[in-house]
């Protein structure tokens, strides 16, 4: 079994842990957020540069996922892919370059912010620097999603609600109890939601020779239809215990159905079309995800804590992908049965165990120091069984294929925040996180993968007279690739195989990439929760993964690549800025021709693989 071998590597953390307490540092800020004044005053007088979005502010607009919530924070954009759901961004920079956390942790698999409702979050901490307590996996900046926690008094709340959008009804309700019985308080929230969308657009597609003669035109119609309905929970105990210890006990369960419909009506203008001007994808999707976690906390002498937590995380995906592709005659009318067919079954499952600790210890009111670890081993397997459908209706199977991989992560670190002056504070930290996969796929040579990174950061602030604040940041982050990237697994496209349309395959040879960053900002405040903030940073991006173009067999395949030349990402001006990794060895095309080949074959994301 693979989770043993894992086991030493959490049982040996806290024993290096304790033997390095004496010489660990923290920012307390981050980890405890009391509130007691406005969001602009913490803001200003935190050393890490976090801005706080609060339950209330969430709820402003009436948003039934977290997602659509979060669009209207600046500096941080929502990219929607259609069939795929989103991809949340700091300054430009997202498939995995933003970091997302659930209560300080890694989002267990197979869960997605957009089935997450406002109702169920207590707080959303944006971190534009990196931090030794929370993972450096975070190039852009770090996304904190805190859940709920156990309310002051009793609480019986039911809400509804119903959205339109082109003609279609989303209703949902949400439920929040609460109660005290001397040391132990409860809470728990649920949601349950039906979210139904249409996106209907019509796109061109383009391509021109070596001369840059227009050799191809085509104008394409698509209709995308999804049905998604969620049901979500969150309950949770607290209890005081002797000695002002407390434990605490939170869960996170969510049951989600997908329906996706994507369907395509081409029209060639010139040139010949496509293999299939007409088409049809569905997916349809049952996923389940539970994740619990239990916290002690336990008071020391001379105010120090001692705070350890184990968790574990478990999901499951079962998944129908049918894409029909179909003909026209010399008329142009559509053929009455689909020219192709192609049927995937898939069902991805994951069970992950953690275990966090972290020692900390005011020196003094001005000073305050931590060291802590925290580690996870996990097991993903999956099935995937496909077939093909020719025009007479005879099916033969494809390439099916079994996976099973093993995820193993700890990492150390210490950090230590000082108040040198009523003006001036400094931040220091340093994180060692080491990351091992193992992997076996059907037809495939086992793959070993690991890697370890050291990440020190550094954060100051100075105060003027008055309310305006200058902030400087230093560190150092990196981007694992996924394993995904790493399998050799070939993933082949239903329809129009070309440069801006290939297949896709991984690489086991992949390393992390590593980036240098220097963050400064100067902030304004004014009365209230008002604030006025500038802001300029710098990414300096080793061993960038892009994508390798070429043909083999008469087919076009981009498998990734690592660059060895470092990248630098552009500077950016304001909290909207934006900065890109530049994207080598992929044939140019317009924004539409790019659009396309993210939609064509690949409307239902992981389904169709």
């Amino acid at each position: 079994m693979p989770l043993p071998r894992s086991l030493p590597y959490l049982l040996l953390a806290p024993c290096a842990v304790l033997c390095a307490s004496a010489h660990a540092g923290e920012d307390a800020s981050v980890q405890q957020v009391q509130i007691h004044a406005a969001l602009a005053e913490q803001r200003q007088r935190d050393t890490t540069a976090t801005t706080t979005i609060d339950h209330d502010a969430l709820l402003r607009r009436g948003d039934h996922a977290l997602t659509d919530a979060l669009k209207r924070v600046p500096g941080l954009s929502v990219e929607t892919i259609p069939g795929q759901g989103n991809t949340i961004r700091l300054r430009g920079l997202g498939q995995g370059y933003t970091q997302v956390l659930l209560n300080g942790a890694p989002l267990p698999a197979g869960f997605s912010l957009d089935a997450l409702d406002p109702e169920l979050v207590e707080r959303v901490d944006i971190l534009r620097g990196a931090t030794a307590e929370l993972s450096n996996q975070a190039i852009a900046g770090t996304i904190n999603v805190v859940l709920k926690k156990s309310a002051t008094r009793d609480r019986r709340d039911l809400n509804a609600g119903i959205a339109r959008q082109r003609g279609r009804d989303s209703p949902s309700a949400a439920l929040q109890l609460a109660g005290r019985d001397g040391a132990l308080s409860w809470s728990a929230a649920a949601t349950l939601t039906r979210t139904r969308t249409s996106a209907p657009d019509t796109i061109e597609d383009g391509r021109t020779d070596g001369a840059q003669r227009a050799t191809v035109l085509r104008r394409t119609a698509e209709t995308e239809l999804q049905d998604d309905d969620t049901l979500a929970a969150t309950p949770r105990l607290n209890w005081r215990l002797a000695g002002g210890d407390t434990l605490a006990w939170q869960s996170y369960l969510t049951w989600r159905r997908i329906a996706h419909r994507h369907g395509t009506s081409e029209q060639a203008l010139l040139g010949p079309p496509s293999d299939f001007p007409d088409s049809v994808a569905r997916y349809h999707a049952s996923q389940r995800v539970l994740r619990s976690d239990l916290a002690w906390l336990h008071r020391l002498d001379d105010d120090a804590t001692l705070e350890l937590k184990l968790g574990a995380s478990s999901s499951r995906r079962d998944a129908m992908f049918r894409y029909d592709g179909y003909l026209r005659d010399d008329d142009g009318a559509l053929a009455p049965r689909p020219a192709a067919s192609h049927v995937v079954a898939s069902g991805p499952a994951e069970t992950t165990v953690t275990s966090a600790g972290a020692w900390r210890h005011p020196v003094s009111a001005s000073h305050a120091l931590a060291v802590g670890w925290d580690g996870s081993a996990g097991t993903r397997t999956e099935y995937r069984t496909e077939t093909l459908v020719d025009s007479a209706g005879l099916a033969r199977p494809g390439g099916d294929q079994t996976y099973r991989a093993t995820v193993r992560r700890l990492a150390v670190y210490a950090q230590d925040e000082w108040t040198i002056s009523p003006r001036w504070s400094l931040y220091a930290g340093l994180r060692r996180e080491r990351l091992d996969s193992d992997s076996a796929t059907a037809g495939l040579a086992p793959l070993t993968s690991g890697a370890a990174v050291w990440s020190p950061s550094l954060q100051s602030r100075y105060q003027f007279g008055g309310k305006d604040v200058l902030r400087a940041a230093l560190s150092r982050s990196y981007k694992a690739p996924t394993l995904a990237q790493l399998v050799p697994r070939r993933y082949t496209t239903d329809n129009d195989n070309q440069p801006t349309n290939p297949d896709t395959q991984g690489n086991p040879a992949l390393r992390p990439e590593l980036a240098w960053g220097l963050d400064a900002a100067c902030e304004h405040y004014l009365d209230g929760d008002a604030l006025l903030s500038a802001g300029i940073y710098l990414r300096r991006i080793r061993d960038v993964i892009t994508e390798q173009l070429f043909q083999s067999g008469g087919a076009w395949i981009a498998p990734p690549r690592q660059q060895r030349q470092r990248q630098r990402a552009r500077r950016g001006a304001g909290s909207g800025a934006a900065a890109r990794v530049p994207v080598a060895g992929r044939a140019r095309c317009a924004p539409a021709c790019q659009r396309r080949a993210q939609l064509v074959g690949r409307a239902a994301g992981a389904g169709a693989r």
